[in-house]
């Protein structure tokens, strides 16, 4: 079972975009069992899948005191293979004070995963974590065994993502198996080719930087709207695409060819 976090301290990025497509993919295209949590206190993937904020969710489980029992948290999509465990404004209150006071179980989601791998019950976790460093994406980062930064390439967003790689150096101490497996550059145009070559040479020494991008693409915002990924909206559309290729080379398959 992988366990991916999707992170970076900059808002507006696409982890959520990234989060939705790269689930809906795994299912749709490869067939995976996949479980999205959504640890953002905007909760943008659960109201986009018309998830129950309050038939369970992921603050409950980070508050739960005994760990309920998972099944009853989760929900299914309309996507066959892809479940989601909601995120909702609860999220808000659960930051690191939070956590220094014993309120929040920050290992909740370590004792989930266990749970979830005993029962052979998901191929994939993803957790679309927020643009912060609180309680929730605290909690993912202790559980995850892999992080991806998705980075457009403008300098906010390159210093969130350095920030975000100095958090996950120090949540080592707690998961020393977390790793950044890679960067994925979203949001791209043919005007940014520099910036593009000046974060692959520096990032070769740091950390990989995947080959496939994220094209910029009106049909993003459409998406949004519709309440479809794009292998649904319009899969032949730049970004749709792009994501399937990147997923493909995410799992070790990439062809870089083929939509």
């Amino acid at each position: 079972m992988r366990t991916t976090v999707i992170v970076n301290n900059k808002g507006g990025v696409g982890k959520t975009v990234t989060s939705i497509n790269m689930a809906a993919i795994l299912a749709t295209d490869h067939k995976k069992r996949v479980l999205l949590i959504d640890a953002d206190s905007q909760h943008n993937a659960t109201s986009f899948f018309g998830a129950d904020q309050d038939a369970g969710n992921l603050s409950d489980y980070l508050m739960s005191r005994n760990e309920p029992y998972y099944p009853s948290m989760i929900q299914s999509t309309d996507i066959p293979g892809l479940d989601i465990l909601a995120g909702n404004d609860g999220l808000m209150a659960l930051d690191i004070s939070a956590i220094n006071g014993g309120h929040v179980n920050k290992m909740a989601l370590v004792g989930l995963f266990a749970a979830i791998a005993e029962d052979d019950a998901y191929d994939h976790i993803i957790v679309d974590c927020p643009p912060a460093f609180n309680a929730a994406s605290t909690a993912a980062l202790a559980a995850c065994d892999e992080a991806v930064i998705p980075t457009k390439l403008d300098a906010f967003s390159m210093e969130g993502m350095a920030n975000v790689l100095y958090q996950i150096h120090t949540m080592h101490q707690v998961n020393p198996r977390l790793r950044v497996v890679g960067c994925l550059i979203t949001m791209w145009n043919k005007t940014q080719k520099e910036y593009e070559a000046q974060l692959r040479k520096f990032n070769d020494r740091m950390l990989p930087v995947y080959k496939q991008m994220i094209r910029n693409s009106e049909k993003v915002d459409g998406m949004t709207h519709s309440g479809d990924p794009l292998t649904i909206y319009s899969p032949h559309s730049s970004a749709g695409v792009d994501y399937r290729r990147w997923v493909r080379e995410y799992l070790g398959e990439e062809d870089g060819k083929n939509g």
